[in-house]
């Protein structure tokens, strides 16, 4: 394969420093034509468990080879990333909802408006990986305008969101409106061992490049895949230590089944029981960890079987 990479420049900072992009191109050394897939992760700056898939990934193409072209961009949000934070540090704003950004507003702006430009804009393809943080853990797919590409990535359950329940100013927003097959990947996070998922993305990437044509061999499709219409998130009005009494990530669990727990650590006391509020759920998002939350913090996400549907049926 063929390897470069670039560093795209946003701005000067105030402490003398550049901001900017790391982007890698690798052409495939296997005659033929072939897509160009972009792979990114980090718009969150505390969900660095795709710029690990990413790396992993990356050793792992040497031993491969394949057609068409591969653009990564590993960390979408460099301040975020290195203060461990999901918001851009310089203006606090969330840069996965400004997309596709403008050179008139604040850095996050300059920043969507810079991978727009000189990363989503010059691709046939994206995955954007993200993850569930420092605290909770992950694990779904959303499908978006191509089916197969959401399946390719293994994951048991996926997401059809429906338009009005859509975040607004995404990545992922301008990319469907120029009819490019895209999907989000939501694997891993939490105060656990990543390597588990690491593994499950860089093995989803590969079987994406089959899907796509870009490597040779069969395209393993999951015939458990669960595709929802619907997901609950659920947020602690207490704050304190949550611990967990749901089952693990893509089981089911029936209405009023407690998720579990905020107790203090303080006077030991519990402070609140947080039941789940979807009549037949499976749980997408967990703590898998005795961790510490605030009032309004992420705790649980449910998805919502009603309607639901499988692809071994």
């Amino acid at each position: 394969m063929n390897h470069s990479m670039h560093f795209v420049p946003i701005a000067a900072m105030s402490d003398g420093s550049t901001s900017g992009l790391h982007i890698h191109d690798i052409v495939g050394s296997q005659p033929g034509d072939g897509p160009t897939l972009g792979i990114n992760a980090v718009l969150h700056g505390n969900e660095p468990t795709g710029a690990h898939i990413i790396l992993d990934f990356f050793r792992a193409l040497e031993q491969v080879p394949f057609r068409g072209r591969l653009r990564l961009l590993p960390v979408g949000n460099p301040s975020a990333f290195a203060a461990n934070e999901r918001f851009t540090t310089v203006d606090q704003i969330n840069l996965n909802r400004v997309f596709p950004g403008n050179t008139t507003g604040t850095y996050s702006y300059h920043l969507a408006n810079t991978i727009s430009e000189s990363f989503l804009s010059t691709v046939d393809v994206v995955v954007d990986l993200h993850s569930g943080t420092d605290r909770p853990t992950v694990d779904y797919t959303y499908i978006l305008n191509d089916e197969g590409l959401a399946r390719a990535t293994e994951a048991k359950i996926l997401y059809r969101q429906k338009a009005e329940t859509a975040y607004t100013g995404t990545s992922t927003v301008q990319l469907l409106d120029a009819g490019i097959p895209a999907t989000v990947v939501e694997l891993g996070g939490g105060v656990i061992d990543q390597t588990p998922y690491v593994e499950r993305g860089v093995r989803a990437l590969f079987n994406i490049m089959r899907y796509l044509g870009m490597i040779d061999g069969a395209v393993h499709f999951r015939q458990d895949q669960v595709v929802i219409n619907r997901i609950d998130l659920i947020r602690p009005k207490q704050g304190g230590f949550l611990e967990v009494d749901a089952p693990p990530l893509g089981e089911r669990i029936k209405g009023g089944d407690t998720l579990g727990r905020i107790v203090s650590p303080f006077t030991f006391e519990e402070l609140e029981v947080i039941p789940n509020p979807v009549e037949d759920g499976v749980m997408i998002l967990s703590h898998l960890t005795r961790n510490l939350v605030q009032p309004g913090d992420y705790a649980f996400m449910v998805g919502d079987m009603e309607g639901h549907s499988t692809y071994g049926d």
